[in-house]
């Protein structure tokens, strides 16, 4: 039995090292042929390692909580077309590096919606991240102070997917703005990018540090996209209205 553990270890198959004593009594119990128990073994190996890319993929996701769309109250939000929305859940906007828009005022849903959406793409595969833009920022500073800006603009264009919340809080520098501009140019028809924001279109110049770079970013964002505006009472408020 040592020498299977070991040969199971140098060859990497973990699932198969710590369950090989019950996979013995499954084989002796059902008189499993050799064929059948091979191939038993092989697909409980695969379905781990899928498992565990799927849990790695969702923690390297960094999504502050589990949202799913079938949680959302779209009754209560009527500002927004529901089977568009729907239509996101099956990615093919990220299959086509096709973005989304979410517009609107605070507690609306926004932020749900763009949880939502990346944790199904994590979910089914896909490589993503979720980030307020001033973590993004704060984080690509960091990353000029030690020298690897390139490096993290780099490792952020082999995501799949970036959903990036809360875009226009807070005012950017110019060093900030570029940043922003680079991921956004460097996405453009090769990633699919998540924005929300409680700035219509036309105030986003005021968090950029200048017009022209705002335009610019505007320009690759829009090109693909799907823009939802939300509008109407915030979720937030709900229950209190509801008892006054």
């Amino acid at each position: 039995m040592e020498d299977l553990l070991d040969g199971l270890k140098r060859l990497k198959l973990r699932h198969t090292r710590d369950c090989v004593d019950e996979y013995c009594r499954v084989a002796a119990t059902r008189d499993m042929s050799f064929y059948d128990f091979l191939k038993m073994v092989v697909a409980e190996e695969i379905a781990a390692r899928e498992e565990t890319q799927r849990v790695k993929r969702i923690r390297n996701a960094r999504i502050p909580g589990h949202k799913t769309l079938s949680e959302f109250d779209f009754a209560f939000q009527p500002s927004i077309p529901k089977r568009e929305i729907l239509e996101l859940e099956t990615l093919r906007f990220i299959e086509n590096h096709e973005n989304v828009v979410l517009l609107g005022p605070p507690g609306l849903g926004k932020t749900h919606i763009a949880m939502a959406l990346a944790y199904e793409a994590a979910v089914q595969g896909k490589d993503v991240l979720f980030t307020t833009a001033q973590d993004l920022i704060d984080n690509l500073y960091a990353a000029m102070a030690d020298g690897t800006v390139k490096q993290k603009l780099r490792s952020l264009g082999k995501l799949d997917l970036i959903a990036i919340d809360e875009l226009g809080y807070l005012p950017m520098d110019d060093t900030a703005g570029n940043h922003l501009f680079q991921l956004v140019s460097n996405a453009y028809e090769r990633q699919s990018l998540i924005v929300t924001s409680n700035r219509p279109f036309e105030e986003w110049g005021a968090p950029f540090p200048n017009p022209s770079l705002a335009s610019a970013t505007l320009d690759r964002l829009l090109h693909h996209v799907s823009v939802f505006t939300f509008s109407g009472e915030s979720y937030r408020m709900k229950g209190v209205n509801a008892s006054l």
